[in-house]
């Protein structure tokens, strides 16, 4: 009997749906059966058992598998912009029920992309597709697309578009949350490069955002996240994908010895930027090989190196192209100045000291760590030219403002007994990297640092794809930005509808 009781646990703990979000789903699954499906677990399970294995892909793949621990009622796979719309308007009839909208599950905050008890959306099954426009410049991707698939296609014709550094990420809330690309020097963020949206509007109403169709729309899209519209198309620039289709770059690891090296060679690529084709994400590089390029890292003994030359596919599918399933994980970002080399050296050298004690100590033993790293990401001047010559974004990337990094604070547990407490631990470890910054270098300028507040962009703006769900990243653009957000979002949608979804708070 206990073996028995035991299996029944997991299904008695199940809350019952909402009679609101029984109607919701129930009207889907009449209308659209093929593209519905009942959770498995709940009453109406049978009545969708041919789709039980699309509501368990939805259900697990996520980079943070703490999301696991949310059931929706229903899962809803649209083939087409008219059946998210027929989604939403049933949606509006029901105030109560939650949704969720799902790209590619990455989004390190649980509860962001699904939901508990109400419809979770999700566009990888159906919304996947990327099509070469017939004038041979952009392309139509649908937002459930993963960037790898992407590349696939842009390739056949020596192509690339601007997007994720990872081939397994999904191009919707990559996109939408700006995307730093290894290709942002030369081009600008994701956001940039989007020519048009189409969108179902918060009535249900199917249109367009581009610079002439709705263009303050169009401006909050670039950076703004999910607090606006459901995206149902990107269309997206295309640009000659290297010498013939093949670039350079790949995957040094280097001896924790040699950090100091590291560090002050990371200072020296960002401060002097020797080539916008360059990029470096600490270790991870990639650009036409020119001699002087990557110099100061060459200096540097490699205990593993597979750089060559090779096509952006190959490129992005590295390191498993970043599909990682079966773990709990937390994010947060900062952001800092670029300092003077030596001042530079000096922070990273304290961050990994920070992080290095408290991966030791035993309140980390306690709570079951497995893995921290932080990863700092060049938010270059370069970067903020490429973005203005492309119309720009809500960011307020500004070349005045000098160089920043972004650095990325990840933790990865697996016992789900830290899921409650590894967030804040997260939380502790990168403020104590703020706090040694203020204290010690607050007030420094940026390099190539010309005007600005330089205590406010010395710090901003957060970059929304790595922020954690207590940071106030819309604050971060700016108070300016910040009310012509909040304006965009009351225009589009009186009545928030969207905030009846995860994401960060705008109102």
């Amino acid at each position: 009997m206990l073996f028995l009781s035991l299996l029944l646990l997991p299904i008695l703990a199940l809350a019952a749906p909402s009679a609101d979000a029984t109607t919701v789903c129930q009207y889907l699954h009449d209308n659209y059966p093929e593209y519905t499906a009942w959770d498995p677990l709940g009453p109406y399970a049978l009545e969708s058992i041919d789709n039980a294995n699309i509501y368990s892909e939805i259900w697990t793949e996520y980079w943070n598998s703490v999301n696991a621990n949310n059931r929706a009622t229903c899962a809803f796979f649209p083939a087409t912009a008219q059946q998210v719309s027929a989604a939403v308007i049933q949606l509006n009839k029901y105030s109560s029920v939650p949704f969720a909208l799902k790209s590619g599950g990455h989004n390190f905050n649980a509860g962001f992309s699904n939901t508990d008890g109400g419809v979770v959306i999700s566009f990888n099954q159906n919304l996947a597709s990327t099509v070469r426009t017939a004038h041979g410049t952009a392309y139509d991707v649908g937002p459930g697309a993963r960037w790898g698939d992407v590349y696939s296609i842009t390739q056949q014709t020596n192509q690339v578009v601007v997007g994720g550094r990872l081939g397994n990420i999904g191009v919707g809330g990559y996109t939408l949350g700006g995307g730093l690309s290894y290709y942002s020097a030369q081009y600008g963020l994701a956001s940039d490069n989007v020519q048009n949206f189409e969108v179902v509007l918060a009535n249900g109403i199917i249109t367009n955002a581009n610079s002439t169709s709705n263009n303050d729309l169009f401006w909050a899209l670039r950076g703004g996240g999910n607090r606006f519209v459901i995206v149902t198309k990107f269309t997206l620039k295309g640009y000659p994908a290297g010498d013939n289709g093949q670039i350079w770059g790949g995957t040094r690891l280097y001896n924790s010895d040699d950090r100091q090296k590291i560090f002050t060679a990371l200072a020296k690529f960002i401060e002097n930027y020797p080539d916008p084709k360059a990029a470096v994400i600490p270790t991870f590089t990639f650009t036409d090989p020119e001699a002087c390029v990557f110099a100061d890292f060459d200096t540097i003994d490699s205990i593993a190196n597979d750089t060559a030359t090779k096509t952006y596919p190959d490129l992005t599918s590295e390191d498993l192209g970043g599909k990682i399933q079966g773990i709990s994980a937390a994010a947060r970002v900062n952001t800092f100045p670029k300092m003077a080399t030596d001042k530079m050296t000096d922070l990273f050298e304290a961050h990994w000291d920070i992080f290095s004690k408290q991966t030791k100590n035993d309140s980390s033993k306690n709570i079951d760590l497995q893995l921290m790293t932080f990863t700092p990401q060049p938010l270059l001047v370069q970067i903020a030219k490429a973005s203005q010559a492309n119309g720009g974004n809500i960011l307020d990337l500004n070349p005045d403002y000098g160089d920043r990094i972004w650095v990325e604070n990840d933790l990865v547990w697996v016992n789900p007994i830290c899921d409650s407490s590894c967030p804040g631990y997260l939380k502790d470890s990168a403020d104590m990297v703020k706090d040694y910054q203020t204290k010690n270098f607050q007030g420094e300028r940026p390099t190539h640092y010309e005007s600005g507040d330089v205590d406010f962009v010395s710090n901003n703006p957060l970059f929304m794809n790595d922020a954690a769900y207590y940071q106030d990243v819309y604050a971060s653009y700016g108070s300016t930005n910040q009310a012509r957000l909040q304006r965009i979002a009351k225009a589009y949608d009186p009545n928030g509808f969207m905030n009846r979804q995860g994401g960060w708070t705008l109102n």
